[in-house]
């Protein structure tokens, strides 16, 4: 089999490393370079793994059907920046690694957030810098109402760390969740308009675990915003353009909404001058809450064993049938 790994520089390592530690020695794996003239780097290749993102561009997706390719692995959930009608267009088999591969470091991300908020981390370093001591006052997660929109994978690994904080959690899931995972995590799930609204005016703390489609593209607008309490927080560990960012911003500069803890946005990387990135009651990270050490193994791993399959002649897993 021969691997044609590509990538954006910045986060080649160390999922390329741990990619080819992992990968038998029979596996030819080259790494794509843009600087080259792509068509001879595409000869005789079998499969492509690339690093999720906007890599892939029309040329190389007619050089992967002229070259027959077995499989375009991506090594990432979230399909917005993919063209996947262009690879369904032209015969490709493209397969991600679902949400189940990042969920542990999006619900840690998401925890480390929301503890930053309830314990006025940047207040308490201004306290540190000014010499004063027992202040500033802070909160517990423990009896607070953590809301979930969403209740794929990352959103159940963080209602397991949240119930053993003691939060109340409800989450709003259009797939039905039965009863037993309901209380094995500890959440009480809706499906319905009437409880989304709910959910947005009870939530203390409200988190967001849908990908980003058509229809979830400003799920959080300023309505919802108008419904949730001044002393609420939201996090985004997702999508950017989940969140009507100029209303979040307004509600935020407003004063109707505590805080928000964003680890993504819709333009990025986040221009300096964005109004969300220049509030105080905004703390962003840069779309690292799934790049941990853990993630890469674990996604390296499901693409190693895609590509077994197909060597084998087998179907792979997560192959993608359809655009969103």
């Amino acid at each position: 089999m021969k691997i044609l790994f590509m990538s954006q520089p910045q986060v080649l390592h160390p999922i390329y490393d741990e990619f080819c530690a992992g990968a038998p020695s029979r596996y030819q794996i080259e790494l794509y370079d843009p600087e080259l003239p792509a068509a001879p780097q595409f000869a005789g290749v079998d499969v492509v793994v690339e690093v999720g993102g906007p890599v892939s561009t029309p040329e190389l997706r007619d050089l992967a059907a002229e070259n027959h390719l077995s499989l375009w692995q991506i090594l990432g959930t979230g399909l917005d920046e993919v063209d996947v009608a262009g690879f369904l267009q032209r015969g490709i088999r493209l397969a991600n690694t679902p949400g189940q591969f990042s969920a542990i470091a999006l619900a840690e991300h998401a925890m480390f957030l929301m503890l930053l908020f309830a314990k006025r981390f940047a207040e308490t370093q201004t306290s540190v810098e000014e010499g004063l001591l027992c202040t500033p006052f802070t909160t517990e997660l423990a009896g607070r109402t953590l809301g979930l929109i969403g209740f794929g994978a990352s959103a159940r690994e963080l209602a397991r760390r949240a119930e053993a904080f003691d939060m109340r959690i409800l989450a709003y899931e259009l797939a039905p969740v039965s009863l037993d995972d309901q209380e094995r995590f500890g959440v009480e799930c809706f499906s319905d308009a009437e409880s989304l609204d709910r959910i947005f005016s009870e939530a203390d703390y409200l988190s967001l675990h849908v990908p980003l489609t058509s229809t979830t593209r400003h799920l959080i607008d300023a309505r919802a915003l108008r419904l949730m309490k001044p002393t609420a927080v939201i996090v985004n560990v997702a999508r950017g353009e989940i969140v009507d960012e100029a209303a979040l911003a307004d509600a935020l500069r407003s004063g109707r909404l505590y805080g928000a803890g964003l680890d993504v946005f819709a333009t990025e990387p986040v221009p300096a001058n964005d109004p969300l990135r220049l509030l105080p009651n905004v703390i962003a990270t840069p779309h690292v809450a799934g790049v941990t050490d853990g993630t890469a193994i674990r996604r390296t791993g499901a693409a190693l064993a895609n590509i077994d399959l197909v060597e084998q002649g087998l179907e792979p897993e997560f192959v993608i049938r359809s655009a969103q």
